[in-house]
């Protein structure tokens, strides 16, 4: 193999690379990322066996081959080259040498041979949606998956659409739910459930992007393909809860409020947080505000009263406070709408201006 690339184009294929590589001392192929010809590209490969990623690069092939190159090695070597616009890799003996105008250097490879294939699928279920779409509905749930592994399906996100239903993104880890939907409707899609690590390497990977990009999935795993990039995650086995039966049909109480006034007091109360980061709330119709409060046996106390816009009974509950917040830079709303189902229940959280996003938090004496 011998071809001649962009040093910055190599350098991001191998940055989108290196992330997905696996350590693994049965199989130390899967710290390699696999260099190969293809047509007038260069493809770069990376699998840890669970993920993988394919990457297309333009490059001036002069000599078909591949090479399987440790993935840290490469990095760091290409991140320090400075003041080179092109970059010559060659593969001899199961080495890479790179060279430059300045220089040359030898990385010691492993057999390509021993480099797995990424997973193919022969079912042609797709959808196509805007990039960023796909980013802000990982993004806007992704934090509330369960962190456990035993139950996978809510260590997951749910994506899911069908007839009339819009495209649907959730997450829970049974004390919070968030939900994100879209304007996008395919009747054929029954959902599938995204384990939280490949979320997070899809929004790593295709975050800023622009354009549409393509989700071709089966029963066992996804695939979401954009330009020079595909990626490919297994997907979890499981059936996602019912959610629908937790959401209040009924509201004794709501309050709406601005958002940065809300989410500034959340901070500082948080300050003065316990372990359980428990903060008290308190709806008063009569003084038109909402209040909180947080104590710490070592740091202290502190209280805010809030105005509010209040309409309903008076209430006082308790939540875990990073329960709330987590939820509130995702609301495209300067106001957000607080929706009480009475003491005890769940509080539903929107914005006042749109309602693509809803936010479910448990109290903590339903914990």
């Amino acid at each position: 193999m011998k071809i001649i690339c962009l040093k910055n184009n190599l350098k991001e294929a191998v940055y989108l690379c290196e992330k997905i590589t696996g350590k693994n001392l049965s199989l130390p192929i899967l710290s390699n990322i696999l260099i190969s010809t293809e047509d007038r590209n260069l493809k770069l490969t990376a699998t840890n066996l669970e993920i993988g990623i394919e990457v297309e690069i333009p490059a001036k092939v002069e000599k078909k081959g591949r090479v399987a190159a440790p993935a840290n090695i490469l990095s760091g070597f290409i991140s320090n080259i400075s003041n080179e616009e092109n970059i010559t890799l060659e593969s001899q003996n199961e080495n890479l040498f790179v060279s430059t105008l300045n220089s040359s250097t030898l990385i010691k490879g492993q057999k390509p041979d021993d480099f797995p294939i990424l997973p193919k699928t022969n079912e042609k279920k797709e959808i196509e949606i805007s990039v960023s779409d796909l980013i802000d509905g990982l993004k806007s749930v992704g934090y509330a998956v369960s962190f456990s592994n035993i139950k996978p399906e809510i260590s997951s996100v749910f994506i899911y659409s069908g007839k009339n239903v819009p495209l649907t993104f959730v997450a829970t880890d049974s004390f919070r739910l968030a939900e994100k939907k879209f304007n996008y409707s395919f009747p054929e899609f029954k959902g599938i459930l995204v384990p939280q690590r490949s979320a997070n390497e899809i929004i790593r990977i295709f975050d800023g992007k622009k354009g549409k990009a393509k989700l071709i999935f089966d029963r066992n795993q996804i695939f979401v393909v954009m330009d020079n990039i595909k990626f490919v995650s297994r997907l979890t086995e499981g059936v996602f809860p019912d959610y629908q039966q937790i959401i209040p049909k009924k509201f004794t109480t709501d309050v709406i409020i601005e958002k940065n006034v809300f989410n500034n007091n959340l901070k500082t109360a948080s300050v003065f947080s316990n372990k359980l980061n428990e903060l008290s709330v308190a709806v008063s119709s009569k003084n038109g505000s909402i209040s909180i409060k947080t104590s710490n046996n070592e740091a202290g106390e502190h209280m805010a009263n809030i105005p509010a816009k209040v309409t309903g009974d008076e209430l006082k509950m308790t939540f875990n406070h990073k329960y709330i917040f987590d939820c509130l830079p995702h609301i495209n709303s300067e106001k957000i709408l607080l929706r009480f189902s009475g003491e005890g229940k769940p509080l539903i959280i929107t914005g006042t201006d749109e309602n693509s996003f809803q936010y479910i938090a448990m109290p903590m004496n339903m914990m």
